[in-house]
Order: structure tokens, then C-alpha cells, then sequence
């Protein structure tokens, strides 16, 4: 079958990539950085478990959430399937597709053919676009693109476990029944809400506690670390180039912020932006720190992105603070 989207939108972060194409299917033409605030992706998860030989510092939400808020957002018809089956998911893409439906697909790129990450993470997401006899087409982010993978490697790449893991989730979206709301407006409550939960997390591993909790920790990782040298380079990779769009997703909110000014007319959101310009920069700057640290063994640099860490935690509860009610 020809694929349904010739030139698919190539983004930066997995999730917010896949929502760009799926919702250009429907005609409906939003950037990446729109659809990640609107669906309040910006957060911080400090977490590790005693199975886990690297903590694991993720700067957005919880998987899957991100789609939720979106489309509950915008009043978009989201539909989520699972199966234990890899024969029923299978069916299902194929139906999709030869119906004319982008597909989105959580699953562990580790597995696909054309994957070169030397870690696993099955929260990955990818548009399925096509297909072409046992290979299928995936909208990946910079810099892969559009890539081909068998159905074999898809199956075993949909049906990994670990941590963040589903079971062959597949998702497809439909426009709602009447135009969509006014997006200044919804930009508003989605500003509103992410400051809301940033400022009150459940638990101190998330959001601005989280910060703390991970600067605290940070100084001792070359002792208390299985292989310091590789995690400390991985935190950093991920931090930085794994899908974040750079900055540990603060760039993006930036360019949020910056449309929701331009949406709303409201100055203060530019200059909020602004200012999370600066702490992308800074969140780069801990993430090179943290690098250092790896391929030196050295604790300066640690002791150095511990401080900036709980220097950031200080600032980003402040901006929520302005965010959460702007003039």
C-alpha cells in the first residue's frame, strides 16, 4: 500500500512526533512544541529501584500521559488498544492502515532492525505510516526520520517488558464532532494545570522535590554506582539527546510558552519563555557536567551539577509560581 503520509513530520521527542502526524492526517496542523504543552508534557521523575543499575531522570510526564491530556484538550477521539497477542496486534495495524489510519505504536526501538541504542526503553513511541509486504513504514525523530522495519522486529519491538512497558499498545485518533476549541484558550488551562502539578507533586520524586531529591544524590554516584563511567555518560545522552529536544524538554516549553504569548497576546508568557530559555541552557549545561564526571571519574563536576540542579529546582518553582497565575 502507498504510505499515507509521504512526507510525515520528523520531530524531536517521540511522543509529541507521533501526535504531530497523526493529527495531520485529519488536517488538523498544530507544531510539536503546541502539542507538548497542550498536553502538559513538561515534568521532572527522579527514580530508581533496587533492580536498577542507573537512576533514571526524566524531564516530561509519564508515558501515555501526554496523549491523554491532548486529546481530552483539543476534544479529539483517542482510541488506545492492547493485546497479549502479537497476532491480534498485528491484525489491527494491518486493519488500521488499509483503512487509511496512522497508526501510533509504543514499543522498545532496541528491537527494530534498523536500531543502534545500546539501552532499552519500551516507552518509545512511533506513527506507523504503511506497510510493503512484511516491512513497515515508522515516522521516527531526529535524525532517523521515516524508516522501514520487518514485521518481525516490530513484533518483538511491541511486545517488549520492562519498566513503562504495554502490551502491543497501538492508538489512533479521530477529530471531534464540531471545530476545534480556541487554542489561546486552551493553552491557558494547559499552562495552568502543568504549573498546578509541577508546584503540588504527589511524591518527592517528581517535579521540583524530585530536583532536589537528584541533586542531593548526585555528588555520591561515582561511589554508589554499579559502572559510573557508562551511567553517568547514559543520564547525560538521555537527558540531552534522547528525544528531549535539548535542554531536558525545556526548550520545547519555551517555544510553548512563546506560541501560548502569541495566542493569548499576553507579554507575560514571552517573558516566561524568555527565562525558560535560560534554564534549557542551564539543564544542557548539567548534563554536560554529568558526562565529565563519566569520562573523567572526576567528582568536581558532579558536585558542580548538584548545585546547579537544586539552583534549578529553586528557579523552575518560581516560573510555575508566576505560571500557575500570569497577569
Amino acid at each position: 500500500m502507498p504510505l499515507l503520509e509521504a512526507q510525515p513530520y520528523v520531530g524531536h521527542h517521540c511522543e509529541s512526533t507521533s501526535l504531530v502526524n497523526l493529527l495531520r492526517q485529519h488536517e488538523i496542523d498544530l507544531s510539536e512544541s503546541l502539542v507538548f504543552g497542550l498536553g502538559r508534557g513538561l515534568s521532572f521523575t527522579y527514580w530508581r529501584t533496587k533492580q536498577m543499575p542507573t537512576p533514571f531522570l526524566g524531564g516530561r510526564i509519564k508515558p501515555d500521559r501526554l496523549t491523554a491530556h491532548l486529546t481530552e484538550a483539543l476534544g479529539l477521539r483517542l482510541t488506545v488498544k492492547e493485546t497479549s497477542s502479537e497476532r491480534r496486534a498485528r491484525e489491527q495495524l494491518l486493519r488500521n492502515l488499509d483503512s487509511g489510519t496512522v497508526v501510533g505504536l509504543k514499543l522498545d526501538r532496541y528491537d527494530l532492525d534498523y536500531a543502534t541504542d545500546d539501552y532499552r526503553f519500551a516507552a518509545h513511541y512511533v506513527a506507523c505510516v504503511g506497510y510493503e509486504d512484511d516491512r513497515f513504514a515508522l515516522v521516527e525523530t531526529r535524525p532517523l526520520g521515516l524508516k522501514w522495519a520487518t514485521g518481525a522486529s516490530l513484533a518483538r519491538a511491541r511486545s517488549a517488558r520492562g519498566p513503562m512497558s504495554s502490551r502491543n499498545l497501538s492508538f489512533t485518533i479521530a477529530p471531534p464532532t464540531g471545530p476545534l476549541p480556541d487554542l489561546g484558550e486552551v493553552a491557558r488551562r494547559s499552562v495552568r494545570a502543568t504549573s498546578e502539578s509541577f508546584l503540588n507533586p504527589p511524591i518527592s520524586n517528581l517535579a521540583f522535590k524530585g530536583m532536589h531529591k537528584a541533586a542531593d544524590l548526585m555528588p555520591g554516584w561515582i561511589d554508589d554506582l554499579d559502572s559510573p563511567e557508562e551511567a553517568l555518560v547514559q543520564i547525560s545522552t538521555i537527558m540531552e539527546e534522547g528525544g528531549t529536544g535539548g535542554g531536558f524538554f525545556r526548550t520545547l516549553w519555551a517555544d510553548f510558552l512563546a506560541e501560548t504569548a502569541e495566542l493569548t497576546g499576553a507579554g507575560e508568557y514571552r517573558d516566561l519563555s524568555d527565562a525558560y530559555r535560560v534554564v534549557s541552557r542551564n539543564w544542557t549545561r548539567v548534563a554536560e557536567l554529568l558526562r565529565e564526571a563519566g569520562t573523567t571519574m572526576d567528582r568536581a563536576p558532579l558536585k558542580s551539577a548538584s548545585k546547579l540542579v537544586h539552583e534549578l529546582a529553586d528557579e523552575e518553582h518560581r516560573l510555575m509560581q508566576r505560571l500557575s497565575d500570569p497577569a
